[in-house]
């Protein structure tokens, strides 16, 4: 007899409960995989999971639960946040499955987690058993990634003069010098900047006044390193303390600590930054003061009689030599200086001079230091050769880690130890590539020792064109240096430092690509990933930076060209905003002119708050003959004064952080109104057709054209010319500030390029300047199919030593249109302007390309109670009835097929099922019909119909016409769309279509006479 177990008397009740709670649990907590999603959106069906969740971003909420993470896209094209979502996930203990792509290893963050299995890589794209994690997040250790918009730009001062060097003091001075010699002086409390010194320097070649470090007792001592080159006859640098004030260099306390000789006789490579570390020892860059553009791109070792300066292996690669290294000594405070342990050759010379901690240098052209571990990292400038050859690699740009004292191979290697060949500079013949294990000096410039140490490889590298390795780093041009290594911890002020996120990140910036970038180390200091910071948007070719006590970062900006004062050089200042925000204050006013009494409406419209549960005050305060002080969003009062007023517009949020805005009101004198009208319209003119204008002025005090106005009182003009706008600014450097709008294409493309860091419009640079090039070439047809080819290839000899990168990626056509340009500037003036009546015709030729502008100007009398004048401009500008779809104002929906080089050939070509493009201000006066010219870019067996919709001011706006179309050809059509339509607004073209194949190059606009 079989006996049946009491389950009451066998188990406790808790422990019952306990069972039944964890199954209820078991049955609440479902399993969730979350794919993140690349190119292939596919949904997949993955057993063993209650729910999928799709995503083209990840968040860090969406992982809080997920059981498991699909990431199907390529890592690339993750977001850093997403980078940083994902590490912490891992940490807290998160099962990762990712595509197989290779670039999965460039990620070094995800190494410890292979290890521990966490990471797995798909290669089948099958099914997958993939594992559940039981997530803790309490185990995550990696901070949160901060978020951009907390990062705060202000400009201090600009513009500069070739700055070179920045140091920041505890007492909030900021100190920085300029390679001509000159020392400036910001104060971060009471906002004064000024010129306070210039020091006698050599400037020729890259010389001048290279390097500034303050030392770690500056407050107490005031002591100051400098390196400068020396003014007089002897070539050398000299490092030298001197004592540093807020008036300058004391030039009674200078104190040579030591000379480095030089040569003078050609260019280049003078580095000079200094930098402290822990111990106090001071670290001193210097150039291998070598020309290197007579080599091909290759490494210099031009060996034959006189031609010293143009072999590297005098220098960097010589044990008893000072240059193509970094020293490291210990200064005494006599003025003299020590060796410290641990140096590259023995401290008694007699293996190499005992100064030398890290040999195999280029251009070292700035230092910075990990101070809790005391390792150096440098930016080395590489060559300027781009293609693979016998003779050796494509160039690079290096950044590179000491953390004891090494030979980093140049001019021998390159990158990761990448060897290049012994060359006969003599007989062209070609040596064997050098040994990184076992390298050897045998030149005849060479005054150390023949075997050298082993070579080391640099810790990130990068040619001209893209580094799968270190992706993010971009192409074109390099001009590689490193910033600082940011410890948290230090700080002492953390109100507005940088967050402990970048703790021990070593920050890095590249001068020809305007970036500054954040590079991750793990313990042992190996790369882990390099990051996005700021990009060509925010910041103009960094020079130097450093962190302040405040944690904040401080940024030299030389701007865009070498050797010049550059307008768009800067000194910058980001910090981060933590916890409340200040606001944002913005001014609309009604009127800000006009007639006594003059009522005006006040608005804090664009206004706002960056923390979006803010409650906002406004506070308006405005001086002048008479004060007034108002309260709200929205304001109102009537003058009653004649007078200039001051208008004050304070917003405060409810933790007391504000802002303000300032606009200024003259009542008592109403602006004049000026303004053209044209008989036919005022957006286009028909060739053949005369432009029938008249210009209309009206002024409350002073009246009208001939009734109180005199003719003569009035400037109205009329200038025509093709292409690109006449007036375009005469520096590239101001372009990125310019409407693209009538830009030539040439000229686009250099905007777009690194030709812009080399050459100038009018002014030698590194290469000739534009106008040089045009002088010599532009009247030789064979020319611009030579020059096209230079571009691309890249050139050397024809403008002295210098060699000109090559730029693979131009197609030849791209090259031709920079050519075109080039030729273009040194054609004859534009016609200049030409003195109009105030009502007329212009008379226009049937094969007219011409744009024509025409232009008014009036200055009024002044006012009431001798109220100031005000002045009143008019521009418009008539251009063909076509518009290019391409250059459309918005879009969406369609993509741009061709290349900035194929101009007008471009078109748009839809994509989506529902897709627009519009024009801001098009004057649909007198225009009957738009001809749309159509394409299907791709042959269809069967027509799809097309819905085509004009509408007013927005995509959804107004129908002003609509037309029906089947695509199918991939021949243009044309196609009419009736319009009724009149005066200046926005128009907007929306295509619909089930098979988005559709092609769009250009509307023209038919005149109704």
């Amino acid at each position: 007899m079989t006996k049946k177990l009491d389950m009451r008397r066998a188990m406790p009740l808790w422990v019952g409960v306990f069972i039944l709670f964890f199954f209820w649990a078991c049955e609440q907590q479902k399993s969730l995989l979350v794919i993140r999603s690349g190119a292939d959106v596919s949904k997949t069906k993955q057993e063993g999971f209650d729910s999928l969740l799709y995503l083209e971003t990840i968040a860090a909420e969406d992982l809080l639960q997920a059981s498991h993470l699909w990431v199907k896209a390529d890592p690339t094209q993750l977001s850093f946040n997403e980078r940083n979502t994902i590490e912490r996930y891992l940490e807290a203990g998160g099962e990762v499955t990712f595509t197989c792509v290779d670039t999965i290893y460039n990620w070094g963050q995800l190494q410890p987690f292979f290890q521990s299995n966490q990471v797995q890589i798909d290669c089948k794209g099958t099914e997958l058993s993939l594992r559940q994690a039981n997530l803790d997040y309490s185990l995550a250790e990696t901070p949160i990634m901060p978020a951009p918009d907390r990062l705060k730009r202000q400009v201090l001062v600009a513009p500069l003069r070739e700055p070179i060097c920045i140091a920041v003091t505890k007492e909030s001075l900021v100190y920085w010098v300029e390679r001509k010699g000159t020392i400036n002086l910001y104060n971060l409390r009471t906002e004064d900047y000024q010129e306070i010194d210039s020091l006698a320097v050599y400037s020729g070649e890259e010389d001048g006044l290279l390097g500034l470090v303050l030392d770690p007792n500056f407050s107490e001592n005031q002591w100051a390193y400098v390196f400068y080159s020396d003014p007089g006859e002897e070539p050398k640098q000299n490092i030298s303390r001197f004592r540093l004030t807020p008036k300058g260099l004391d030039r009674q306390s200078e104190i040579v600590l030591m000379e480095i000789p030089v040569q003078r006789d050609e260019c280049c490579h003078s580095a000079g930054d200094l930098e402290i570390d822990a111990e106090g020892n001071l670290y001193i860059s210097t150039g291998d003061d070598t020309f290197s553009r007579d080599s091909d791109g290759f490494t210099p070792l031009d060996e034959r009689s006189g031609r010293s300066p143009w072999d590297a292996q005098k220098s960097s690669s010589n044990t008893h030599d000072l240059r193509g290294k970094i020293l490291r000594i210990h200064p005494e405070e006599d003025g003299s200086y020590t060796i410290p342990d641990g140096n590259l050759f023995a401290k008694d010379g007699s293996e190499g001079l005992p100064e030398i901690y890290v040999m195999g240098a280029r251009n070292p052209f700035t230092l910075a230091i990990n101070k809790r571990r005391n390792w150096l990292f440098w930016g080395d400038v590489g060559p300027d050769g781009n293609v693979t050859s016998e003779r050796g690699p494509s160039a690079h740009d290096e950044i590179n880690m000491a953390k004891k004292s090494g030979n980093y191979g140049w001019p021998y290697f390159n990158a990761d130890n990448k060897a290049y060949a012994d060359y006969d500079f003599e007989t062209g013949e070609l040596g064997p590539r050098f040994d990184p294990k076992n390298p050897v000096n045998t030149s005849v410039n060479n005054t150390g020792a023949k075997e050298l140490p082993p070579a080391v490889p640099a810790l990130l590298y990068y040619t001209f064109d893209e580094t799968r390795q270190f992706p993010g780093v971009g192409k074109g041009s390099r001009s590689i240096g490193v910033g600082e290594v940011y410890d948290y911890e230090t700080i002492k002020s953390k109100g507005f430092a940088f967050p402990p996120y970048y703790q021990d990140k070593l920050f890095a910036f590249d001068w020809a690509r305007s970036w500054v970038k954040v590079i991750s180390l793990d313990e042992e200091g190996n790369f882990l990933s390099i990051e996005p910071l700021l990009d060509a948007s925010v910041v103009a070719a960094p020079i130097d930076m450093t962190f302040g006590q405040d944690g904040a970062l401080y940024i030299l900006e030389y701007g865009i060209g070498y050797f010049t004062d550059n307008h768009d050089s800067k000194l910058i200042r980001l910090d981060f905003t933590y916890g409340n925000r200040a606001p944002v204050a913005n001014i609309a006013l009604s009127q800000d002119n006009g007639k006594l009494p003059l009522t005006v409406a006040f608005s804090a419209a664009g206004s706002m708050d960056w923390d979006e549960k803010d409650s906002l005050e406004y506070l308006w305060i405005i001086q002048g003959p008479e004060d007034i002080s108002l309260t709200g969003f929205e304001a109102e009062t009537t003058f009653t004064k004649a007078g200039e007023y001051e208008v004050l517009l304070v917003v405060k949020d409810r933790y007391n952080a504000s802002a303000s805005s300032r606009a200024t009101i003259i009542a008592g004198n109403a602006k004049p109104e000026l303004n053209f009208e044209f008989a036919d319209n005022s957006t286009f003119y028909w060739p053949g057709r005369p432009i029938r204008y008249a210009l209309q002025l009206e002024d409350e005090e002073d009246g009208r054209l001939n009734e109180g106005i005199d003719l003569k009182e009035v400037k109205v003009s009329l200038t025509n010319y093709t292409g690109s706008d006449n007036r375009a600014p005469a520096s590239l450097a101001l372009l990125d500030g310019m409407s693209q709008e009538g830009i030539a294409p040439g000229l686009r493309l250099i905007q777009n390029s690194d030709c812009r860091s080399c050459h100038k419009i009018n002014e030698k640079s590194i290469g000739p300047s534009f106008y040089e090039v045009a002088e010599r070439y532009d009247k030789d047809y064979i020319a611009k199919e030579v020059l096209a080819k230079t571009i691309i290839g890249g050139g050397v000899g024809n403008w002295g030593e210098g060699q000109m990168p090559a730029h693979p990626d131009f197609t030849v056509k791209a090259a031709k249109e920079i050519v075109d340009f080039i030729f273009s500037v040194n054609d004859a003036a534009a016609q200049e302007a030409e003195v109009i009546k105030t009502e007329g015709q212009v008379v226009t030729k049937v094969q007219s390309k011409a744009n024509y502008r025409f232009e008014a100007s009036y200055k009024d009398r002044g006012g009431e109670k001798g109220t100031s004048p005000l002045s009143a401009m008019t521009e418009v500008t008539l251009r063909l009835p076509v518009l290019q779809a391409e250059s459309a104002d918005s879009v969406s929906g369609f993509s741009i097929e061709g290349d900035i080089a194929d101009g007008d050939a471009r078109f748009l070509k839809m994509k989506d099922s529902t897709a627009f493009f519009g024009y801001r201000e098009v004057d649909l006066s007198n225009i009957d019909r738009l001809e749309l010219v159509l394409s299907s870019p791709v042959e269809q067996m069967t027509p799809k119909a097309v819905k085509i919709e004009l509408h007013g001011e927005s995509p959804d706006g107004l129908l002003l016409s609509s037309v029906d179309w089947k695509s199918g050809a991939m021949r243009k059509e044309s196609l009419t769309m009736e319009l009724k339509a009149e005066g200046k607004q926005d128009i907007y073209l929306v295509f619909k279509s089930e098979s988005p194949l559709v092609g769009v190059d250009q509307i023209k606009f038919h005149l109704n006479r």
